[in-house]
């Protein structure tokens, strides 16, 4: 482990035991929302929790796959907690972050029972789906003089 690593780590344990020894006897345990809360502003800058909220806020599909987006949308949605504080509001957010036709498809998705992974999922097997219409399209398009592919053969 490295040097930052450690020290980062012996830091959060001092916290934590610290407080932990404040708590009063009986009290209810933190939610992981709550804990998560308080980990990020003690360990976190704020100037960077700033720029991984603003990233967060601002996270589109635009040119990623929807595999690279889940995992860049995860990345992020791990500072900002507050701002997908339940799965229906971080299926929302995720939902908002695709492209207008992905969106329009993934509108049930949006009040269903579905999990987020399960949404994730969805807009996979919905872009596979589009990538592969794309290509019978482009196989079905006529070829002929003029078009770019005769142009660098000489024809």
């Amino acid at each position: 482990m490295a040097d930052d690593e450690q020290m980062t780590l012996e830091r959060f344990g001092r916290w934590w035991k610290a407080y932990e020894r404040r708590m009063p006897d009986g009290a209810v345990p933190l939610t992981w929302q709550e804990f998560s809360v308080l980990f990020l502003e003690k360990l976190v800058p704020q100037s960077r929790r700033e720029e991984l909220c603003r990233q967060f806020e601002q996270l589109r599909l635009d040119g990623m796959s929807v595999t690279h987006y889940n995992m860049r949308f995860s990345e992020l949605a791990r500072y900002p907690v507050w701002l997908v504080p339940t799965d229906r509001e971080r299926i929302r957010r995720f939902i908002d972050g695709l492209t207008y036709q992905l969106q329009l498809l993934m509108t049930r998705e949006r009040v269903s029972g579905a999990s987020f992974d399960e949404v994730v999922d969805i807009a996979r097997q919905i872009e596979v789906v589009h990538s592969q219409e794309r290509g019978e399209r482009e196989a079905k398009r006529p070829r002929g003089p003029g078009d770019f592919c005769d142009v660098l053969s000489g024809g």
